[in-house]
């Protein structure tokens, strides 16, 4: 089923959701530190759960030689609609997505899970220094939300229902994992329909790198450009090293809000909670309870090294190509903002445009057995789930629908 959407005249007939842009930075943070109950429950709506994966997937091992990947369970009961599962984007934690699941709880999808993937989160590092956001293959991504998957619709048959609906949502790389997954699973796959938010289909890395388009950059800066430098930076031993300085350690000074595509988001609340998720919630007691003799301290995530870079780059080349895209078997929403500096492709002239996403959904529809949905949203930036209530709020009823209409 193709929408026709007026973004203008949509915004009008959306109703609010569960929190407003306004009060969201207080109310979470505060739900946070109380550690809420569901309702009518005495289970916390917020738990932490862990899978030991096989050791040939182990990078950093604890004393058991097995990696404990992480990821968070919200709510108690399961939904009307179905359960939701949400692949976040790179340096992302779980407890970012806690406004999410609040509101698709209330619109019927319960539980939601959302997944820290390997070596970020909430999940434990894969190199000596923390900060570095590091994978060797990206198939590792694939693999882990395999297992989360797995997990999910056993915690589900326990809860009463082994035909619950399984939907899926993400957002920038965790759509990239999401799409290896179905492609992956082939007719296997267990979910009915996901929505791909600001994917990384393929990456705009001169927004990455803060460079102009000019005709050396776009040599330099393609796919095969960045590989090069990968390659060539994992030949001289550097394959665990920044691939850029621009991003390199984390520093708090340095994140500071001012509406801009950069900021990825136009709203300063939700830009702000995401702050206070790395520097000020108290991770000491989580580390003391769950962490013993494993390689973390916090959700802070720096830059990505050359190793991260040349296999997130070789990942995406492959997955668009026809034969990989034949063996998806799922009804794909894309929707991207057209501001977004992760997605859209720059030209020389100064205009930018989102045709390797359109291109993406016309290839699912010609190769595959799938069906997919692209839909632009004007002037939105990347993180549409975290978006001021304008963008954010056409964002949630798009997916909704989109999901109703699959179910």
């Amino acid at each position: 089923m193709k929408m026709t959407l007026i973004p203008a005249l949509l915004s009008l007939l959306i109703s609010t959701y569960a929190l407003e842009e306004i009060s969201v930075y207080d109310e979470i943070t505060n739900k946070m530190l109380m550690r809420e109950n569901c309702e009518n429950s005495t289970e916390l709506f917020w738990q932490r759960k862990v899978i030991e994966t096989p050791k040939i997937l182990t990078f950093f091992k604890n004393k058991q030689g097995t990696y404990r990947l992480r990821y968070s369970k919200f709510g108690c009961h399961l939904g009307t609609k179905g359960t939701l599962v949400v692949s976040p984007g790179r340096t992302e934690s779980s407890p970012e997505y806690y406004e999410t699941a609040i509101d698709f709880i209330k619109e019927g999808y319960s539980p939601v899970y959302v997944v820290d993937h390997r070596g970020q989160g909430l999940s434990p590092r894969l190199l000596e220094d923390q900060q570095k956001g590091h994978i060797e293959t990206f198939n590792h991504y694939v693999s882990d939300f395999s297992y989360v998957t797995n997990q999910v619709l056993k915690d589900v048959k326990e809860m009463g229902n082994s035909k619950q609906p399984l939907f899926f949502t993400s957002n920038s790389m965790g759509s990239a994992i999401g799409v290896g997954y179905f492609q992956k699973m082939k007719e296997k796959n267990p979910y009915k329909a996901a929505a791909l938010l600001g994917s990384q289909i393929r990456v705009n890395y001169l927004g990455v790198v803060k460079k102009d388009p000019t005709v050396w950059n776009n040599i330099l800066y393609t796919e095969g450009g960045v590989i090069a430098q990968a390659n060539y930076q994992c030949t001289i031993g550097k394959c665990g090293e920044y691939a850029s300085e621009i991003f390199a350690g984390y520093k708090p000074e340095k994140r500071v809000f001012n509406n801009s595509e950069d900021n990825l988001t136009h709203s300063e609340n939700r830009y702000e909670l995401r702050n206070f998720i790395w520097d000020d919630f108290d991770w000491s007691k989580v580390v003391e309870n769950e962490y013993q003799n494993e390689n973390w301290s916090s959700p802070v995530l720096g830059g990505a090294t050359n190793s991260w870079a040349r296999a997130a780059a070789r990942f995406n080349k492959k997955m668009r190509k026809k034969n990989s895209i034949k063996k998806m078997h799922v009804r794909l929403l894309v929707l991207t903002g057209t501001r977004d500096i992760r997605a859209y492709t720059p030209y020389l002239d100064g205009t930018t445009d989102l045709s390797t996403h359109k291109n993406f959904c016309q290839d699912v529809d010609r190769y595959s057995k799938s069906l997919c949905q692209f839909v632009p949203l004007e002037e939105a930036y990347h993180e549409l789930y975290k978006e001021n209530d304008y963008y954010r709020n056409q964002s949630m009823r798009i997916v909704l629908d989109f999901f109703a209409a699959h179910k």
